[in-house]
């Protein structure tokens, strides 16, 4: 909406520097006071004789304004805020962690663990650019047999089928040690599983090289990576 500058038989204190502040909270050329000052043909308004009292002040006033905006633009400029990234290329990160979920298992075949499920909800206009599964598996001995373990991390959308992300044999495993403990974190690129807002779902499959109990607990997080488009 324009500013509107008043003719003279509305002009007082009031009016002028009412003027200003709108000139200045609009960021608007001062070029506005110049149509009253012997500004080019057809500006609006009224163009003010010269030398009277009005004039000289709507004169300084010019001067003044244009300093003030001069040098608002120029701490602007220092502090860089008028060049600022374009917001739709830079990327933020989201996390979505699973519950946990215990299982004991017995099995010299692999055995899947107990699914976690993980909701993915996204801002408005998000796009995704990639995405982290972290998976956290710590088993416990429960008996004293030594034990090598198999373990693979899938995952799925909805109720799809699985999808394979680590596959390794013998990859952890403890002595014959009742209660004895180890761990394992694995970090999978699932981009193509993980490809809008839904609901996912992700399991172990493990094989104990005995077929004694071993207690496994197991615990998930997707890490997105997007951009607001």
């Amino acid at each position: 909406m324009g500013l509107h500058i008043p003719t003279v038989p509305e002009v007082n204190a009031a009016a002028v520097w009412g003027y200003a502040t709108r000139l200045l909270t609009s960021l608007q050329s001062p070029d506005h006071l110049q149509k009253y000052l012997g500004g080019p043909t057809g500006a609006l308004g009224t163009v003010l004789p010269a030398n009277t009292s009005l004039h000289n002040e709507l004169l300084t006033l010019l001067g003044r304004l244009t300093a003030a905006r001069a040098l608002y633009l120029d701490n602007l400029n220092n502090t860089q805020l008028l060049n600022l990234p374009n917001v739709s290329l830079m990327e933020h990160e989201i996390e979505f962690p699973s519950a946990e979920t215990l299982d004991d298992i017995n099995a010299i075949v692999y055995t899947a663990t107990t699914e976690c499920p993980i909701t993915v909800a996204l801002p408005t206009g998000a796009s995704r650019r990639r995405v982290l599964l972290l998976a956290v598996i710590t088993m416990l001995n429960n008996t004293a047999n030594a034990q090598k373990i198999d373990i693979q991390v899938q995952g799925r959308k909805g109720a799809g089928g699985w999808n394979t992300y680590f596959d390794k044999t013998d990859c952890v495993g403890f002595g014959a040690v009742d209660g004895a403990t180890t761990s394992l974190v694995t970090l999978q690129d699932v981009t193509a599983l993980v490809d809008a807002a839904g609901n996912y779902g992700f399991r172990c499959q493990v094989r104990n090289s005995v077929a004694q109990s071993v207690r496994y607990t197991t615990q998930y997080l997707l890490v997105v990576t997007y951009r607001m488009s």
